[in-house]
């Protein structure tokens, strides 16, 4: 049994669900930071909810305080709401992959109606001027922009950050037009660009903007890009970088991807593109086989990063998994899960193992019963394969904001998996073999020790519980023993024990001096290279047969 402990969740209100937005220790700083979640306008309501844990382990919640946000006019229909704004300290910043990023998502109905990219529009002196012109909408996402900036930054104000995008447009725009001066030539190749370019960065885009301006579709674009991307003059991130403008608008991601079930089959085909490893859906573009090739071979990692922004929002937002079908909503979601969990990594790192504890709350809660972030914490990681995912998503949790947030509330839910998995069925799957449930084990105690956000002394103590489940499996599977066979020979004995050890699959610590013991205990008995080189198949090549046992001790750690 648990000791009582109480914590306090700030929650916000997300198309009728309540979304765990915050976790504290403090009723005061919850109540403070539902207050502050109110006034930035992004949120229809907030609440603060005390969560009580009895040492029985059950749970008791009340709503100490909820909270709608005051009604406000319409605001500008043509800008999108966005959350957080990267902050840009120098003109060169505002080009930018996470400045683009944020340009397509906050002007995303304009740069749909206007069929350009970010890149085009900081680059092109008429689009800059036409986007000045178009009502207020300048002078709105400059506001927009600049508060969550100023916010982001601790400044109350505000007014310098928007005198510094006031400035920075200014100086955006004279840029544009100086480029126009010189009345350049539009490229028709890339190897043409960097040409007439003459090494400046911002002419070779501002020349490569003017190509891509009169293609009047984004899959046009794409494929004048991935055309690009195939000549021997081609400058990958400059490429990458446009194309991740690309990936922004949701009808490009739809169209991609081609026929899809559910949202769920989407996300999990848009992870397994960036990884190269896609196979083109019914109705998918020519476009959507290219691109994969380029994602296999590692040449568009910024295209990447956007993506999965992309399924992490999507993961953590309020639009159904299976929309035709609800009752399939937890099987899309289980599904989903294991897509995105394995025992290497949670795919999209903490932001998405955050978005998925969030999915997974919403999920529970859609039963009726109310399930608190601890308790539906522990529901998912039920649901995951083994022990060493769990351990995955949990040290990769501990690392998102809502993880850092929850405080010890998720370290005793690490501590409890970890000694409560005493056994080495209970990390990894009986059905693998002994070589690949050891990698396993020790990949997990890895990742334990390794893990930036814990304490020294607690992950000290929780990987020497995994050693010693190593050392118990290696006792009673006698693996030693069978690798060490009596009636073998020497040699062949002495070379399967070091390679053993060098192989990886063994914790550094009581496990691997347990295999290393073995080997030294052959080392030191009396006459032992006499005994070596007698038991090789071919005694004439023995003295062969020990220099090479000596480079493997080497090589193997043996010094």
């Amino acid at each position: 049994m648990s000791t009582p402990k109480t914590s306090f969740e700030v929650q916000v209100l997300e198309d009728k669900h309540w979304v765990i937005a915050e976790m504290a220790g403090d009723e005061d700083k919850a109540k403070a930071f539902a207050e502050n979640l109110l006034q930035t306008g992004n949120h229809a309501a907030v609440r603060v909810v005390k969560d009580y844990q009895r040492i029985d382990g059950t749970h008791t919640e009340t709503v100490l305080l909820e909270k709608q946000a005051a009604s406000k006019g319409p605001g500008d229909p043509t800008l999108a709401s966005i959350t957080e704004a990267p902050l840009c300290a120098a003109l060169e910043d505002f080009y930018g992959q996470p400045s683009r990023t944020t340009i397509g998502r906050l002007l995303r109905k304009y740069l749909d109606e206007a069929l350009i990219s970010p890149t085009e529009l900081l680059h092109d002196a008429k689009e800059m001027k036409r986007f000045g012109d178009k009502g207020n909408l300048l002078f709105g996402a400059i506001d927009k922009v600049s508060a969550l900036q100023a916010k982001a930054a601790g400044d109350e104000n505000g007014k310098a950050r928007k005198d510094f995008l006031d400035k920075s447009w200014e100086q955006l725009l004279a840029r544009a037009k100086e480029f126009t001066t010189k009345k350049p030539k539009t490229p028709q190749t890339f190897a043409e660009a960097v040409g007439a370019a003459g090494g400046d960065a911002f002419t070779l885009r501002a020349l490569l903007s003017m190509a891509l301006l009169e293609k009047r579709s984004w899959f046009g674009k794409l494929d004048m890009l991935i055309a690009w991307a195939a000549e021997p003059a081609a400058q990958m991130p400059v490429i990458d970088g446009i194309i991740s403008d690309l990936m922004v608008p949701a009808q490009v991601i739809q169209d991609l991807l081609g026929f899809q079930s559910n949202l769920s089959s989407a996300l999990c085909q848009i992870v397994t593109l960036t990884e190269g490893k896609a196979e083109a859906a019914k109705f998918a573009p020519q476009t959507f086989v290219e691109l994969n090739k380029l994602f296999a071979e590692g040449r568009l990692p910024q295209t990447r990063e956007v993506l999965l922004a992309r399924v992490v929002r999507e993961v953590g937002g309020v639009n159904p998994l299976s929309r035709n079908d609800p009752a399939q909503e937890y099987e899309m979601f289980h599904k989903m899960l294991h897509r995105l969990v394995d025992r290497d990594a949670v795919t999209g790192g903490p932001p998405l193992a955050e978005s998925l504890l969030q999915r997974g709350s919403r999920v529970l809660n859609a039963g009726g019963a109310t399930v608190s972030a601890p308790q539906a914490l522990q529901l998912l990681l039920g649901t995951l394969a083994d022990g060493c995912v769990r351990l995955q998503f949990l040290l990769t949790l501990c690392a998102s904001s809502l993880g850092k947030s929850m405080g010890e509330v998720l370290t005793e839910v690490l501590d409890n998996h970890v000694r409560r998995s005493a056994h080495i069925d209970q990390w990894v799957a009986v059905r693998l073999s002994p070589p690949a449930r050891m990698a396993a084990l020790t990949a997990a105690n890895k990742a334990l020790r390794s893990c930036p956000v814990l304490a020294d002394e607690f992950k000290k103590s929780l990987a020497e519980l995994i050693d010693d489940v190593m050392v118990r499996y290696l006792t009673e599977e006698g693996v030693i023993e069978k690798i060490d066979k009596p009636d073998d020979p020497l040699a062949a004995r002495a070379v399967r024990l070091v390679k053993f050890c060098g192989a990886g699959v063994l914790i550094e610590g009581k496990s691997l001096n347990m295999a290393k013991a073995r080997v030294i205990e052959h080392l030191r008995q009396k006459q032992f290279e006499e005994k070596f080189v007698a038991s090789c198949p071919d005694p004439s090549q023995g003295d062969k047969s020990l220099r090479e046992f000596h480079k493997l001790l080497v090589e193997c750690g043996f010094g």
